[in-house]
């Protein structure tokens, strides 16, 4: 490409251009350029790119070795496209960069073609914002139902603390103590008490605001901790929850999200319409080389086919009072984690509901 063409971009060019040479230099820049960095970049003294855009690796673009999957991760909005600028104000600002490299004789330089995208990163942000605290109240809202159970739950181990602890006073007040009965009772208090702790303590866990932090899971674990809670729900309905999960198998996950996503489906097999048969709950869970799949089945009356194809729409509900936000959001963790969820036959006779986790770890 020649100089005087390259001038002629700069000077029609819809967007922020700039030329620089080999050292990262400015050599020359539009009015929209010189407007968005709030300076006139090539008058007085030569600015430096990498003091406007300091992510930009110039040694790699002019060489032309990077150029290539420079552009093609900008075009894409991979990670990385958006790149922070500094200006001569205090608002923080983002681009986009597209780099043609062009001589004028033996000298190389690079015209970037420069996005302004800071309402795109503003907008992204709030979005995902919004996600956040919409789960976190989705969280809440479903702890708010099984609060009830929860209470009910803990009256039941605080009684027999009183008890065990009364019939123990009677005997410590007669005249011959017998020390292994009085023993075995504030045992059996104490039991109880650990009892509601760790009642208290899970439920605790889940209301915990997520952090979006990703990690390598055990998943038999982290079923493990949620099921407690979910059994109160069960007892409640005289259902069974069972696990098929194998104890070595791992996932790089968010632990709390994906918690969120078994409370969920469990509840909703738990909340179908009875039948004539005792309600059955089956989690299974496998890893296979790079996924992870989780598999939730039910014995209910399952799913109509209308239903089923609205079912991972928002603000759709099968249940009365439903909200139409569980499965929505289901689905867009399972998809932030690279996976997928689907509604699937159950082995049981009901819905079931398959989920795959893209499992990005190699420490598995």
């Amino acid at each position: 490409m020649e100089a005087s063409f390259a001038k002629s971009i700069l000077a029609e060019a819809p967007m922020a251009v700039v030329a620089i040479d080999g050292t990262g230099v400015v050599r020359s820049s539009n009015a929209k350029a010189d407007a968005f960095f709030c300076r006139e970049l090539c008058v007085g003294t030569p600015v430096g790119i990498a003091r406007l855009i300091p992510d930009i690796d110039i040694r790699g673009l002019i060489s032309g070795r990077d150029l290539e999957d420079f552009n093609a991760r900008s075009r894409n909005g991979g990670d990385g496209a958006h790149m922070r600028v500094r200006r001569d104000t205090a608002a923080e600002a983002f681009v986009d960069v597209q780099a043609a490299r062009f001589s004028d004789g033996a000298e190389v330089f690079l015209t970037l073609f420069i996005q302004d995208v800071t309402a795109v990163v503003a907008a992204e942000t709030a979005l995902q914002d919004l996600h956040r605290q919409i789960t976190h109240n989705w969280r809440l809202n479903s702890l708010g139902e099984m609060a009830s159970m929860v209470a009910h739950e803990l009256n039941q181990p605080l009684s027999a603390i009183l008890n065990f602890l009364d019939a123990a006073q009677s005997l410590v007040s007669r005249p011959e103590i017998d020390r292994s009965k009085v023993q075995k009772f504030i045992g059996s208090a104490a039991g109880q008490a650990e009892r509601a702790s760790e009642v208290i303590r899970r439920l605790r866990s889940l209301m915990s605001r997520d952090t979006g932090f990703h990690a390598d899971q055990n998943v038999l674990d982290l079923v493990n901790e949620v099921i407690p809670i979910l059994n109160i729900n069960a007892r409640e309905l005289d259902a069974a929850i069972t696990l098929d999960i194998e104890p070595d198998g791992n996932a790089h996950c968010d632990r709390v999200q994906v918690q969120q996503m078994i409370v969920n489906l469990v509840r909703n097999a738990l909340d179908a319409p009875p039948t004539h048969i005792r309600r059955r709950v089956l989690i299974t869970g496998r890893q296979t080389g790079d996924t992870y799949s989780l598999l939730v089945e039910d014995s209910g009356p399952g799913v109509s086919e209308a239903a089923a194809t609205h079912l991972f729409d928002p603000l759709c509900s099968t249940k009365p009072g439903g909200m139409g936000l569980g499965l929505s959001i289901c689905r867009t963790i399972a998809e932030a984690h690279g996976g997928a969820i689907e509604h699937v036959p159950s082995s049981l006779g009901g819905a079931g509901f398959a989920l795959t986790l893209n499992n990005r770890s190699t420490n598995v």
